[in-house]
């Protein structure tokens, strides 16, 4: 289920496109279905509850309004409240800004000549923060922590900030300002810059006497900030709801399938750590692969060289978030007779089996680390074991002739594993999940060994055998036999038999 667009004077549709295809790339047989959430932020919340109405049990959404709040829950986060509440599981991106923020508390002091009010200090009776802008378009938003009259709080702001762009000497480039008391604590600085430029920013507060909190984030743009750097948090909105499960982006040629472990946080992506209504809510949640192929080209590179354009961003790692949530529902309805995740649970799930990334579990660029769909499948339903190579502990001994003990390697080697050997259940020591060891008896002739996982499900019906390997090889893998095809009306002499028989497709002649 797709809510897509990464802004909202972003890409529209193609995006929610990309989206849908990893979503039936991971879990091909789930129902997809397609809601914009581009004309507000109102109709956007509107459109999850729409979403959840329809039955959807995965809502995934790549939407960054920047005129939602910032330190506390707006419309777009309450609705993700409301469907999660009746067992939605939601996922969002995290958003790609990387540590292009600043956060801090307004701290007084006497403003340069031309400003009204005060100005901030930065440090050290520093009012200005020295910022490098490449060549680009750019988008800044301002906000602080006042009441949002447009969520429904009464007073509205009760102070009125202003952020200007000046030139390294403090000249005034750029200022976007208007008079915020009693309405949204927020100010957008949009201006495009054509060439590298070094510039300041300064903050002030033309109204109002709280030494509040605020943060901007810069949106657009491959701006630095050179000074003066606090809390460079940047996940904002409905990936900051305490039910949303908010996923950082991981190129997927930087995980442990492709050799690198632990895997590496792409360095676009938002980081988390902002305090909401005085509480870190410890974003992002976890960690899932971009960088996949679709068939929408959003103009990156392509990195594998292929046919297909390359979809980057966490608006490619959400959706695969939201796949593996689709195969986990589906498996606990089919091992646990309807059962099913809520929310709460399938995050819970996802966080406690991801590969961890960093030092803390609750890192604020990868969260809980990249999350695993084997390893949270495995909590609740045993696999079939796959076995790749084997061999003798020692060689010394003639299998069949003697006792032996045998290493056998492969993947999904449940910890209760078995061995099934001609008619015995011979008990395994499972170092690992690809690693056990066993120990035969003799035996005559060349009889199948497989390794056997138990069902741990309450229907019985995970689990399962491997397939058989053989002490000697000189084993048919496939006998055929074929009967000629006649017909008999009743009464009539029964017609002549023939058949041919053959074992891996050679003639037993």
């Amino acid at each position: 289920v797709i809510v897509s667009e990464e802004y909202p004077y972003g890409v529209g549709q193609d995006e929610g496109r990309a989206m849908m295809q990893i979503v039936h790339d991971v879990a091909p047989n789930a129902e997809l279905m397609f809601r914009s959430g581009f004309i507000s932020a109102g109709n956007f919340a509107d459109g999850i509850k729409a979403l959840r109405d329809s039955g959807c049990k995965v809502i995934v959404d790549d939407i960054t309004y920047i005129t939602e709040p910032f330190f506390r829950d707006g419309v777009i986060a309450q609705a993700v409240e409301e469907v999660s509440s009746t067992g939605v599981s939601y996922f969002t991106s995290a958003g790609n800004f990387g540590i292009k923020s600043y956060e801090g508390t307004f701290t007084p002091m006497a403003p340069p000549a031309g400003y009204a009010g005060v100005a901030h200090n930065f440090g050290g009776n520093d009012y200005f923060q020295s910022v490098t802008l490449p060549k680009g378009t750019y988008t800044i938003a301002l906000q602080w922590d006042d009441e949002f009259y447009s969520i429904g709080e009464t007073l509205g702001a009760q102070n009125d900030l202003d952020i200007y762009l000046v030139d390294q000497f403090g000249t005034r480039l750029f200022g976007f300002n208007r008079d915020n008391m009693g309405g949204d604590p927020l100010e957008i600085l949009p201006f495009i810059v054509k060439a590298t430029a070094n510039a300041n920013i300064i903050v002030t507060r033309k109204n109002g006497t709280g030494n509040v909190r605020f943060k901007y984030i810069i949106f657009r743009g491959e701006g630095v900030i050179n000074e003066h750097i606090q809390n460079n948090s940047t996940i904002i909105g409905q990936a900051n709801a305490v039910s949303a499960m908010a996923v950082g982006a991981v190129l997927y040629t930087n995980t442990p399938a492709y050799g690198v472990n632990p895997p590496t946080i792409a360095t676009f992506s938002s980081r988390g750590g902002l305090l909401i209504d005085g509480v870190d809510r410890l974003k992002p949640d976890f960690a899932a692969p971009n960088g996949v192929n679709t068939t929408v080209n959003f103009g990156g590179v392509n990195i594998d060289n292929d046919a297909f354009p390359n979809f980057f961003g966490t608006s490619a790692a959400a959706p695969h978030a939201a796949g593996v949530a689709a195969l986990l529902i589906e498996a606990k309805e089919k091992y646990y007779a309807g059962e099913t995740f809520n929310g709460a649970q399938m995050k819970a799930l996802l966080k406690s089996t991801a590969i961890s990334m960093a030092s803390s579990t609750n890192d604020t660029a990868s969260g809980s680390g990249l999350i695993q769909a084997d390893d949270a499948l495995i909590t609740f339903a045993n696999p079939s074991p796959q076995i790749d190579n084997y061999h003798l502990q020692d060689s010394a001994f003639t299998p069949g002739a003697q006792p032996v003990t045998l290493e056998i390697f492969g993947t999904y080697f449940a910890d209760n594993a078995s061995v099934i050997f001609q008619y015995d259940t011979l008990p395994a020591i499972v170092t690992n999940g690809n690693h056990l060891v066993v120990d035969v008896p003799e035996f005559l002739g060349n009889p199948p060994l497989t390794v056997y996982n138990p069902p741990i499900s309450t229907s019985g019906l995970d689990g399962g055998v491997s397939d058989s390997i053989y002490f000697m090889s000189s084993v048919p893998q496939n006998v055929k036999i074929t009967i000629n095809s006649v017909t008999k009306k009743f009464g009539e002499i029964i017609p002549a038999y023939s058949f041919e028989v053959t074992i891996n497709n050679t003639p037993l002649a």
